[in-house]
């Protein structure tokens, strides 16, 4: 009886201490805060390949960047996951990555290739993932003036199957101007058949020279965002205002006030000599 009440407090001690262990580990996994993870990606025609992973958390019902965390790139291929590169957030909690406009991805039968953005878990945050999948879209644009109309004319092809072909569906795209808070969006179509062709207004501010900075862009899900960029002098030119009529107004303001002056004077001095032979 006694050695049967000694396995009993046995059994309670190993079941006191395996219901703290995991009320311990509840309550520590329960401190970890949940890691919110957006991720763009962004084809830069002739130039390069940009991804942006954001990272944040939220305190008190409002989101807050998570910074200096290291996030690892992935591609996916047919077998397994290869490591691109590992980057780091910055105080605002992006982290961004430019791949060579050569490089070659790992594609599936639609010459669709799969990114792969994760973050491991840490002492205080939760991991988080994102996925993207996109596939290659070649833009190639002519600006040119037609009948005294400036025109951009659009064609674009897509990697199906590691060769060329012409987009079945129509495909939406915009047109901006390039401007310091907030581009301006000039005109908007369709390519159909991977074509397009659109006209630009005459009035739009440029700088001293007219130079403008025209942006192409498509945001589509098979292609994620493409860009197409153009500097060319298509604005009007920023006018300043002529120095020499500056010059001129300051001029004659400084004549009035010297003989505004001059008149004055003879005048007090005239009085002052007449007050002089009454007295």
């Amino acid at each position: 009886m006694i050695q049967l009440s000694k396995y009993i407090k046995f059994f309670w001690g190993i079941s006191l201490l395996t219901i703290l262990c995991f009320a311990f580990s509840s309550s520590s996994a329960q401190k970890k805060q949940k890691a919110y993870m957006s991720m763009e990606y962004k084809q830069i025609i002739n130039e390069y390949r940009l991804i942006e992973v954001t990272l944040r958390t939220r305190i008190d019902g409002k989101f807050q960047p998570i910074p200096d965390a290291p996030i690892d790139i992935f591609m996916n291929t047919e077998d397994d996951e290869i490591l691109l590169a590992t980057i780091h957030s910055n105080e605002d909690g992006l982290a961004s990555m430019a791949i060579d406009k050569n490089y070659s991805y790992f594609k599936d039968e639609e010459g669709k290739y799969t990114l792969i953005a994760k973050f491991k878990s840490n002492d205080i945050f939760k991991k988080a993932t994102k996925k993207i999948k996109a596939r290659d879209l070649i833009i190639h644009a002519d600006f040119t003036t037609i009948d005294s109309v400036k025109t951009i004319q659009i064609n674009a092809l897509e990697f199906i199957k590691d060769s060329l072909s012409i987009p079945e569906k129509e495909i939406k795209f915009e047109v901006f101007v390039d401007r310091l808070f907030a581009d301006l969006r000039l005109t908007n179509g369709n390519l159909i058949n991977g074509k397009a062709q659109v006209s630009i207004a005459d009035d739009i501010p440029g700088d001293p020279e007219g130079n403008i900075k025209l942006i192409l862009l498509i945001d589509e899900r098979d292609y994620q965002t493409v860009e197409l960029t153009k500097n060319i002098k298509w604005g009007v030119p920023l006018v300043k205002e002529e120095v020499r009529r500056k010059n001129a107004a300051t001029i004659s303001y400084v004549i009035f006030m010297i003989i505004s002056i001059i008149v004055i004077a003879v005048f007090g001095l005239l009085l002052s000599k007449r007050i002089s032979n009454k007295s």
